[in-house]
């Protein structure tokens, strides 16, 4: 296993993709591309069962994380919007518009109840899942984009990769 072989090639996009996420049984992931498109693909054959879009670029995408929901995943757009989009349907089923800039990161937190964005508006929201406005704004003058986020394990903090060198912790609770 020491190698270093690729195992398994995925060719669909056009430009570099940007983001990727699997289900939690690994049978499906997504995959967000410079295309303009969040594709759905088969991890076993490599197919793709679905193309996504809005004619935007995605910059994140999550399949939300809870097994009776995967069927549905969010995704951050340039456009500065969040799209909750169902696969089953391949149909749009909320937009999150608040944000100023383009949408960085989406990390579910609160049990998945909820989820934060961050942007390059340099804020960070806190959403209800399915319902389109932010119940928590985080914005101070001395705050910077944050490009990348990580759920601690315990779910009880996040960390935010802010652009200005630094690695904030934020609660969840």
């Amino acid at each position: 296993h020491n190698k270093r072989n690729v195992i398994m090639t995925y060719m669909g996009h056009h430009k570099p993709a940007r983001d990727i996420c699997f289900s939690n049984d690994g049978r499906r992931f997504i995959s967000a591309s410079y295309d303009k498109t969040v594709k759905y693909w088969d991890t076993e054959t490599g197919k793709i069962i679905h193309t996504f879009s809005c004619g935007k670029i995605p910059y994140c995408a999550r399949i939300y994380p809870d097994d009776d929901k995967q069927n549905e995943f969010l995704a951050g757009y340039s456009n500065k919007k969040i799209l909750q989009w169902d696969m089953r349907t391949s149909t749009e089923v909320q937009c999150y518009d608040r944000h100023l800039g383009a949408v960085n990161t989406v990390t579910f937190v609160d049990r998945n109840r909820r989820f934060v964005s961050t942007s390059d508006d340099k804020t960070i929201r806190v959403w209800e899942y399915g319902i389109p406005v932010e119940i928590k704004y985080i914005a101070e003058p001395w705050m910077h984009s944050m490009p990348a986020t990580c759920m601690h394990p315990n779910g009880k903090w996040i960390l935010m990769q802010s652009l200005d060198n630094q690695i904030l912790v934020y609660s969840t609770q």
